[in-house]
């Protein structure tokens, strides 16, 4: 056993060099949504995994020909992965809080969750490919009072539009809310 210290940083370290993170893992990723999708959608029939096996690895290997779409993958995975954090802690609030009575997001929840949802997504891509021009970038031109301000100005409209809206007659909510219920396959009209 050699002498002195191994940490954890040293093993991380090792594996940047040898392209772990550069290439087995997208390549794992890739083979991995490949394969599913295509036993989910049973593209060649109900008996053709070692079919879906051998598409799935070519597919994951022709990606790693590709060094743009690894850098794609290497920078916009880590910024979802961070609003993915980000929600699934919300989620561990609404368990702890509710308990056992919380029966997932429906009705409004689910509108929300998905508008949020695509914000994130939007907000993640533009922060790396729209280099000065994304969205947080124009953000932080304002003045903090003025951003505070902004702030004020959105929650209080939200609240008018919950207190004043008639819920018998269909509005821009509902639309959004039968879209992400058609989009995550809920109840459909």
């Amino acid at each position: 056993m050699p002498s002195g210290t191994y940490n954890l940083y040293d093993t991380i370290a090792l594996w940047q060099q040898v392209g772990i993170y550069d290439l087995v893992l997208p390549f794992l990723l890739v083979f991995t949504l490949v394969f599913a999708v295509l036993q989910k959608i049973q593209l060649f029939g109900k008996e053709a995994k070692k079919m879906n096996v051998i598409i799935a690895l070519v597919l994951a290997l022709l990606f790693l020909q590709n060094p743009y779409l690894l850098f794609l993958t290497q920078r916009l995975l880590p910024n979802i992965s961070f609003f993915l954090i980000i929600f699934l802690m919300f989620l561990l609030l609404i368990g702890i809080f509710l308990g056992g009575s919380y029966s997932g997001l429906s009705g409004s929840a689910t509108a929300l969750a998905f508008i949020v949802s695509i914000i994130a997504v939007i907000t993640a891509l533009s922060t790396d490919f729209l280099d000065g021009y994304g969205i947080l970038d124009w953000w932080y031109t304002f003045d903090p009072g003025f951003r505070s301000l902004l702030w004020f100005g959105l929650i209080v409209i939200i609240i008018i539009v919950f207190i004043t809206r008639d819920d018998k007659k269909p509005g821009v909510w509902d639309g959004i809310q039968h879209m992400a219920e058609g989009f995550f396959g809920g109840k459909k009209n």
